[in-house]
């Protein structure tokens, strides 16, 4: 059921050069680094392709972090279908077409009801621009103190752009991914962010 959730629509990922980032948070990446990993409550709305090698398909996107807590939803371009996946890593709620299921082994469940692997478990930290800190990873560095891109968990993370967004206080922008493309081995993902924010704990829905 749930891998029919989403229309198959041809999903045509054409690998692209890495660009310079738009502007400059005048961090260094570890300067970076420690000011997102700081922010505790993050929300952003994008777009994603998936290219199975066999399917593909598109949606737009909503992440939601508080704290360790995620809220995902992934909805088809005109918002026919609807996933929303909910909870912590330890345990995720999945929801999709009022089906509703608790995943105790969250990614590996995930992976298998949707037929290809989501890495939800590392995505948190991926959607910054930065590697899980759980996992050892290659990093290649990119310009202005970015990542260009690394390998982690037998995934290749390439981020071809950023873009400056407000920093919780909003009075210091930081760069954070606006195009990341991410491969393991057939498998395709691309992620198109269209507004990231940070947002303060008081005011966190």
């Amino acid at each position: 059921m749930i891998r029919r959730l989403l229309p198959v629509a041809a999903a045509a990922l054409i690998s692209a050069c890495a660009h310079l980032p738009l502007g400059s948070d005048g961090l260094s990446f570890e300067q970076r680094r420690d000011s997102l990993e700081a922010v505790m409550d993050w929300q952003l709305r994008g777009r994603l392709a998936v290219d199975t090698g066999e399917r593909g398909f598109q949606g737009r996107f909503s992440w939601a972090q508080r704290g360790e807590d995620l809220d995902l939803t992934v909805r088809t371009p005109i918002g026919v279908g609807v996933l929303e996946v909910a909870g912590s890593p330890r345990a995720l709620t999945l929801t999709a077409r009022g089906d509703q299921r608790v995943l105790h082994d969250p990614e590996t469940q995930l992976s298998t009801l949707l037929g290809w692997w989501l890495p939800v478990t590392s995505l948190h930290a991926w959607l910054l621009g930065l590697p899980d800190p759980a996992f050892r990873a290659t990093t290649r560095p990119g310009s202005d103190g970015t990542l260009a891109a690394f390998e982690q968990r037998f995934w290749h993370v390439e981020y071809a752009s950023y873009q400056l967004a407000p920093g919780v206080d909003g009075t210091h922008d930081v760069l954070v991914p606006r195009r990341i493309d991410l491969t393991y081995g057939s498998l395709k993902l691309r992620v198109t962010v269209d507004d990231w924010r940070a947002v303060a704990p008081s005011s966190a829905p």
